[in-house]
């Protein structure tokens, strides 16, 4: 091959992986996710735990930034609903330090005080906002399972939202197979609903572990590995794919067309990983 036709076959074959480079660039690009964000819960307990979760959060943030962290409750203990510096500003100090907004549900030991008020800036005890296009969070409170304004709110949002994808939070958990019973009122007042309306994740706290138990089409993930010291799984429970009492936090990533939810541990390594597909 002659010098010319060796340059030309190069210059063709340059042209060919710019344009493949740039398509692998914009393939990547285009599978981005809509939004990111993190949720722990039962947290705010102080010490090595705490802090060890906290860690592992924001080297998560560093490397693919969270726009929120959502919470299932039980912000702050000791005293109950107070934030301190032994369960916040100090265990929490990188997390508040990169300016990440808070969603917070309400659990038992923040009733007390106004801490997930204050300092997380929770509108109410129930509310819900659209972090994505796809996606609809409400936040509920479970301290008041059997409150009918409660009830019309959710039943209301669920009805109205336009969003593929509806995740509900709240502490005490519907259902469970961890060391606190599953709540009988949360079954009765609000389940019927998210099967109604196709909630497609439901997020919970109050046991100290991770859970996932799938019922009628919808994912319900304990979430309570956040800080304060672990709890067995010691039930049967009908729909349950996974119990493990470790401390950990949730790295959710969301599109159009599905939510991927990681659970993962302080060391950084993942404890299960669960696709939520659009019906």
């Amino acid at each position: 091959m002659s010098v010319g036709r060796r340059a030309a076959a190069l210059a063709i074959w340059f042209a060919a992986t710019v344009m493949s480079t740039a398509h692998l660039g914009a393939s990547a690009q285009a599978a981005a996710p809509d939004v990111r964000f993190a949720v722990k819960g039962d947290w705010g307990y102080g010490g090595s735990d705490q802090a060890a979760v906290t860690r592992r959060m924001c080297v998560a943030h560093r490397r693919a930034p969270f726009a929120f962290i959502l919470t299932t409750g039980d912000n702050f203990y000791r005293p109950d609903g107070e934030a301190t510096a032994s369960n916040w500003s100090g265990p929490e100090a990188c997390l508040i330090a990169a300016g990440i907004p808070w969603r917070a549900a309400w659990g038992n030991h923040d009733s007390g005080r106004s801490g997930t008020a204050s300092v997380l800036a929770s509108p109410d005890r129930w509310y819900t906002f659209r972090p994505g296009p796809a996606v609809r969070v409400i936040v509920l409170d479970a301290n008041q399972p059997e409150n009918r304004d409660q009830r019309r709110f959710l039943a209301k949002t669920l009805k109205n939202a336009t969003e593929r994808f509806r995740v509900v939070a709240f502490h005490q958990p519907a259902f469970t197979a961890g060391l606190h019973e599953p709540g009988e009122i949360q079954q009765r007042e609000w389940v019927p609903l998210f099967r109604r309306f196709k909630v497609a994740l439901v997020l919970q706290g109050h046991n100290h572990a991770y859970e996932r138990i799938v019922r009628d089409g919808v994912t319900y993930i304990t979430t309570g590995g956040g800080g304060s010291p672990v709890y067995p799984c010691l039930r049967p429970t009908d729909g349950l794919r996974a119990c493990l009492p470790v401390h950990h936090f949730l790295a959710v990533n969301a599109w159009a067309d599905r939510l991927v939810v990681r659970a993962v541990k302080t060391d950084g390594s993942t404890l299960e990983r669960v696709r939520i597909s659009a019906d």
